[in-house]
């Protein structure tokens, strides 16, 4: 993660062939070869800390309850899997913990992105989260392989001066393409090491605006994209100085990775 090679991240594990956020999803990026996985971590009603992209079970388990509504024991009784298909049903929500020790075995990288957010459940809960979760990279050793990452700036900067550089933080969006639901009292350009550029405009591409990658790479912010996996667009991001590509697809991605010779 010191930006010496292009990181290949897969966007919730492989979401093309499995059920997002799930053990197999993880277990496919990390047998084909991906340097990272990019996952999302929310709180139980019970305090336990799992893994689901959005605040509704309803998109990827047919629920249509609030996660944070539920025990784990509830969440454990959700289907991930069967809305993506009838040999995936039974798939169960994973546990962060579930997740790390397969994380660890494999010794991948990580981006934890935390979805628990102050403007929807308030301060608490949300350093709540982020504290439960620093607890359990502590427990597994595994601080040199996360990146933390969240839309909530506030929520990074309270890890930033709880921990200092004991992790990256990866910011999603500043400058022209800012994404975050808050903002920050320490200057945001000296808590991210790395961030997810969008466009500024609809419609548009991150590579659309090179200002956006001058202005990282000015503030030693390591600029990374989550778009379309076109080569096109790879080519232009890579020229401009992105070092971390975030996929939907991580097969294409690859290959257009290793025809641009930086895999």
């Amino acid at each position: 993660m010191n930006a010496n090679k292009v990181i290949l991240a897969a966007h919730r594990g492989d979401r093309l062939k499995f059920p997002e956020n799930t053990m197999p999803a993880f277990l496919s990026a990390i047998e084909n070869g991906c340097d990272m996985i990019e996952t999302d971590v929310r709180l139980t009603k019970d305090g336990e800390l799992v893994i689901i992209h959005d605040r509704s079970a309803k998109r990827t388990a047919q629920a249509d309850v609030n996660i944070d509504e539920l025990t784990l024991s509830e969440v454990k009784e959700l289907d991930a899997g069967a809305m993506f298909g009838d040999c995936f049903k039974g798939t169960k929500v994973p546990t962060a913990r579930e997740f790390i020790t397969l994380a660890k075995s494999a010794n991948i990288l990580v981006n934890w992105e935390l979805k628990v957010y102050p403007q929807d459940f308030g301060d608490d809960i949300a350093f709540k989260t982020a504290d439960l979760l620093i607890d359990l990279i502590d427990e597994f050793d595994f601080a040199k392989n996360s990146m933390i990452n969240s839309f909530s700036a506030r929520v990074l900067e309270y890890i930033f001066k709880k921990c200092g550089n004991k992790f990256l933080y990866h910011g999603q969006g500043i400058h022209n393409c800012r994404r975050s639901y808050d903002t920050t009292e320490i200057d945001e350009t000296e808590i991210f090491n790395w961030c997810c550029l969008y466009p500024n405009e609809k419609g548009k591409k991150p590579t659309d605006y090179k200002e956006n990658f001058d202005f990282c790479l000015e503030n030693n912010i390591l600029p990374c994209i989550c778009v379309e996996d076109n080569l096109e667009i790879y080519k232009k991001a890579l020229d401009y100085g992105c070092r971390m590509f975030t996929s939907n697809n991580i097969f294409e991605a690859d290959k257009i990775l290793k025809a641009l010779g930086v895999r």
